[in-house]
């Protein structure tokens, strides 16, 4: 028997489903200061951290949510990018989705984009790519 060998086991693939949606948003508007640590444990930000570079076909189910839920995942990845280690999304940032379902709804206005950029230092957000 081997002590102190560990076995190396890959993070199981997060999947976005309406459930875990509602959560983070909710999370958000319980965030003491902005500060997601105050809603999220070590092992959420470990196991949530893949949400960052999934497809943007990936966030489809958020079209069921209404539009101040898609707000607060909006703020909540736009933190989140910025306050955990190894949630860089960069040009697949989940903002960008979420923010075109905004788009889609005339329901993004002009203070949620300044918001992201003055709390953001991802040159993506919150359009994604130019090209």
């Amino acid at each position: 028997m081997r002590s102190g060998i560990g076995v190396w086991e890959p993070k199981k693939p997060v999947s976005v489903d309406e459930a875990l949606l509602r959560r983070l948003s909710h999370a958000m508007s319980e965030a003491v200061d902005n500060n997601l640590s105050s809603v999220l444990s070590r092992e959420e930000v470990s196991s949530l951290a893949g949400l960052m570079k999934l497809p943007a076909g990936a966030w489809s189910p958020a079209q069921a949510l209404d539009d101040a839920e898609l707000d607060a995942l909006v703020r909540f990845f736009t933190l989140a990018e910025m306050q955990f280690t190894g949630w860089d999304g960069g040009k697949d940032s989940p903002v960008i989705p979420l923010v075109k379902i905004l788009k889609s709804r005339d329901a993004f206005g002009a203070d949620l984009r300044k918001w992201i950029k003055a709390n953001s230092d991802n040159r993506f957000l919150p359009y994604g790519s130019a090209l």
